[in-house]
């Protein structure tokens, strides 16, 4: 099943050049898209609402971590992992949020974005969610373990939810 924010790109051939994530207005771009089409997901969405999100305060700190992770520069400070833990706490995240998360990751950079920074950003993106699924999990590891990203950001089946 398409996300609801998807929608609109079903059956229409796009001719946009896509370019590589190069700036924070790039990166700014890329997070501004991604929360508004998570947000209203039938599967994140509830996550969200359950959530006290300041979304621009919110969408501020995500850019400052992912222009950091993809870019360089100064230095993040916080743990975004550990930001998660009250979230999960309220609305525990199942295999199909992880794996919701990812596939709708990957679709927002591929629509706007192509080149080896987006692809970092879809290999960092997975990395992030093994290690957010394995500390919420109680669990450690080194990391090298892939997560599955279904290709096209596909709703798993409902009983893999």
């Amino acid at each position: 099943m398409i996300g609801p924010a998807r929608w609109q790109s079903v059956g229409v051939a796009h001719d946009v050049q896509r370019s590589d994530l190069a700036t924070r207005a790039d990166i700014e771009l890329l997070v501004r898209a991604f929360y508004r089409d998570a947000a209203v997901d039938e599967l994140l969405g509830p996550v969200f609402e359950a959530a006290p999100i300041d979304w621009p305060s919110h969408i501020e700190r995500i850019t400052d971590f992912w222009v950091w992770q993809l870019l360089g520069g100064e230095r993040y400070e916080r743990n975004p992992l550990l930001a998660h833990r009250p979230v999960h706490e309220r609305t525990p995240f199942t295999d199909a949020h992880y794996q919701r998360w990812l596939g709708l990751f990957a679709d927002t950079v591929d629509d706007s974005f192509e080149g080896p920074i987006a692809e970092a950003a879809k290999t960092r993106a997975t990395k992030m969610a093994n290690a957010l699924q394995r500390l919420l999990a109680g669990q450690s590891g080194d990391g090298a373990a892939a997560t599955e990203v279904r290709v096209g950001g596909a709703q798993p089946a409902p009983d893999e939810r």
